[in-house]
């Protein structure tokens, strides 16, 4: 995936009185969607970079969380997804996107790193998260909705 790839559409999505931040841990990659966002004038797009436990944004800050193809990147899964959890607002919406994890898929990560959805669901609990609902989006490809688990 390149910078910008879902950033850019979104901040079409939410029009002019939304509002969208590009996260990444890697400085090429965040400079990348700043010269993405200067040449298509994209002016509703804050763009931060982070590391992988800690955004510098307030809590509650985001409508929806979205991450796709990251968290099998992610070294501490259960504190990634707990900074997401407080990202989100109250009503608000973790959509992951990932790679499946079956031994028929060739392109995409090593299947050591992917993440299955029972192991995402795992992982969610931990973090204090509530699994919604999984959708195949592709045979590569699957999403699933969190919210925070509020009692």
């Amino acid at each position: 995936m390149w910078p910008g790839v879902f950033a850019i559409p979104a901040a079409g999505i939410v029009g002019p009185r939304g509002h969208v931040y590009g996260v990444d841990v890697e400085a090429g990659m965040i400079e990348h969607l700043r010269s993405e966002i200067d040449r298509r004038q994209v002016p509703n797009i804050s763009v931060l970079l982070s590391t992988e436990s800690r955004v510098a944004l307030p809590d509650g800050t985001a409508d929806i969380v979205f991450i796709a193809v990251v968290l099998h990147e992610v070294d501490a899964p259960v504190a990634f997804l707990s900074e997401a959890g407080r990202l989100v607002k109250r009503d608000g919406a973790i959509a992951i996107i990932e790679f499946h994890k079956r031994d028929d898929l060739v392109d995409g990560p090593p299947m050591v790193h992917r993440v299955s959805v029972g192991e995402l669901t795992d992982l969610a609990t931990l973090a204090g998260l509530k699994v919604g609902s999984t959708t195949d989006l592709t045979d590569r490809f699957y999403l699933t909705k969190l919210t925070r688990d509020i009692v």
